[in-house]
């Protein structure tokens, strides 16, 4: 007999497909954000010239928007995700275990060259690997979505702890086996078709000039913008002790609220729940920039910064843009939606020792008017939910209101 808590785990995977989609995605999560952090503090060790850092980190970013696009352009010619997704993770194989040839006697040039390739190892397939999952999560996407960014965010804390006690070696290797792993499981996972169903093709400019598609991505980039010019600034102001405690924090609330957000806004639509971030986060940076030495306004920061990252790592990175796309070639809204975030992380690093002359006070209070002015999009923007969910909403409240005003003349 089969019990209930089997049923539902065998209910969220019985879509055919997106057991592979849940699986690249975590393990895409798990390995890259781990990895990145250990790459930049093994350049933070090696080169001490701040200007040449920027210099290696640029390129690695530059790497990764190349190759995305190069990515997205190999789908929409071969019209099968396949040819482009195994390299992809091929690709991070080999760049994790590169990782061991890295020390200080390392020359620039092979620093430059492995930047290059862990960029291509992110952007190369990234867009895909997003569009994959978002094919195959059709049914209930909101709560699938958040499972899959709750258990990607247990797999980042995971692999972090799990390279902090190893030497270096075994740091490479575990980035390493892990990514290959992920490999392993989507050759093994894979549905067999012959090609993979991408949806008609449309143009980059056809994209950004579609009024639903701005509505979102304009609030996403104005957030992004004060994300990454935020973060330096916010590293110092907490120190490092308690910067540390704010990412762990972070991460923690996070997940948890990508899943009950993720349920929600299956419910009550995705717009809601994205202003409710929004707000929330303006609200935690003014109680910032109104009492700054307050302790009680930084753990309140702690915490709803922890709630807005919940909702748009549910929202921007895996939901949204898949539903504006609809039955079109979804690579090109993923590129296009995640461009703000790699662009704007660069600039938050290179801009870093100028943030810094900022006040504190100035930078919260400014920080927190113009995430609310992101919301003025968001209310033109039109709901994504599926149309016969949004007509089910409909039908219930004009059943409601109907039951209303029978009490009241009964």
């Amino acid at each position: 007999m089969m019990t209930k808590q089997s049923y539902v785990t065998r209910n969220f995977f019985t879509q055919k497909g997106f057991l592979t989609g849940f699986t690249i995605v975590i393990n895409t999560y798990s390995w890259f954000f781990p990895l990145y952090i250990f790459f930049e503090e093994l350049l933070d060790n090696i080169v001490r010239d701040y200007i040449t850092f920027a210099c290696v980190i640029g390129i690695h970013y530059l790497a990764s928007m190349i190759s995305a696009f190069v990515g997205v352009f190999l789908v929409c010619k071969f019209g099968n995700r396949d040819k482009v997704l195994i390299p992809w993770m091929l690709i991070g194989t080999l760049a994790s275990s590169l990782l061991a040839f890295t020390s200080k006697t390392s020359s620039y040039s092979y620093l430059y060259f492995i930047s290059i390739l862990l960029g291509v190892s992110l952007g190369f397939g990234f867009p895909s690997c997003l569009a994959y999952f978002a094919d195959y999560n059709t049914k209930n996407k909101g709560r699938r979505a958040g499972v899959t960014f709750l258990i990607s965010g247990l797999g980042i804390l995971i692999v972090g702890l799990a390279i902090t006690s190893l030497p270096f070696i075994g740091k490479v290797a575990i980035f390493t086996l892990w990514r290959g792993v992920g490999c392993v499981l989507f050759l093994l996972t894979r549905p067999t078709q012959e090609k993979t169903q991408i949806g008609f093709n449309v143009s980059y400019r056809f994209v950004l000039q579609e009024r639903a598609f701005t509505l979102y991505f304009i609030p996403w980039i104005m957030y992004c913008i004060i994300n990454y010019l935020e973060a330096s600034l916010l590293r110092d102001f907490f120190g490092p002790e308690f910067h540390l405690f704010v990412l762990v924090a972070e991460f923690g609330i996070g997940g948890i609220v990508a899943l009950i957000s993720g349920y929600l806004s299956d419910l009550i639509g995705r717009k809601r729940i994205i202003v409710f971030g929004y707000v929330m986060l303006g609200i935690g940076y003014a109680f910032l920039g109104l009492f700054p030495n307050n302790i009680i306004s930084w753990y309140f920061y702690v915490i709803v910064d922890g709630v807005s990252l919940g909702v748009f790592a549910l929202a921007f990175f895996i939901v949204i843009w898949g539903e504006l796309a609809a039955n079109r070639f979804k690579e090109k809204y993923y590129l296009l939606g995640e461009m703000p975030y790699l662009i704007l992380s660069y600039v938050g690093i290179a801009i870093k020792p100028y943030v810094q002359l900022i006040p504190v006070s100035s930078a919260f209070s400014l920080a927190a008017f113009f995430l609310f002015l992101a919301l003025i999009p968001l209310m033109y923007a039109s709901e994504t939910l599926p149309e016969k969910k949004i007509k089910e909403r409909e039908l219930k409240k004009y059943i409601e209101k109907a039951k209303k005003i029978k009490e009241k003349y009964n």
